[in-house]
């Protein structure tokens, strides 16, 4: 029983990072990684929310790689 606990705590501080990722991430960073979404409307970004909070450490790399103008191998920023 002790694992599915220590389990479900691991599972829980994921998301809750993703919480406070998704924040300033939502606000700013979508705009950094994705050309298409200058202008995108709240709505857009309220739909985005699910996607951002579980994969918030995909979405950090690729805002870093943004913010710093690396490109990866594959061409994507």
């Amino acid at each position: 029983m002790q694992l599915v606990e220590i389990f479900l705590f691991i599972i829980a501080v994921y998301l809750a990072c993703g919480f406070v990722f998704m924040i300033p991430f939502i606000i700013k960073g979508v705009d950094a990684i994705d050309e298409g979404a200058h202008g995108s409307s709240i709505g857009f970004r309220i739909i985005i929310i699910p996607g951002t909070i579980v994969f918030w450490p995909a979405l950090l790399r690729k805002w870093i790689k943004a913010k710093s103008g690396q490109t990866s191998p594959e061409g994507e920023t």
